[in-house]
């Protein structure tokens, strides 16, 4: 069962863009078409680990949105001004084609 798509989240696609000195510097933008949608949005689980000497956190989220066919593993979702990182992609439902969408917040892409 869908649950109410009342948040918005925006997908985002990196670019890697040169430095001038003949490197690369990777940018986000928003994807080219309907970047900012209305999703369900709910928490997965959670994780705390020490790296580095330092403690890291992350979170698994699972956004739920309409049907759409531009989207990769590669991309990105914001929400709440917040970057989430797309772990894996789900289609579902029947006539009405929705995609399940896992992300993780707090860890490098």
């Amino acid at each position: 069962m869908i649950g109410r798509m009342d948040q918005r989240i925006t997908f985002q696609r990196a670019a890697d863009v040169s430095d001038g000195a003949g490197g690369f510097i990777r940018t986000w933008a928003d994807v080219a078409t309907n970047p900012t949608v209305w999703a369900d949005v709910k928490a997965k689980s959670g994780s705390e680990a020490l790296v580095n000497g330092r403690m890291t956190a992350s979170l698994v989220t699972i956004f739920t949105v309409w049907n759409r066919s531009d989207l990769s593993e590669l991309d990105r979702i914001i929400w709440n001004g917040e970057a989430y990182n797309i772990r894996g992609i789900l289609r579902f439902g029947g006539a009405t084609l929705r995609l399940q969408i896992e992300a993780e917040r707090g860890a490098a892409s």
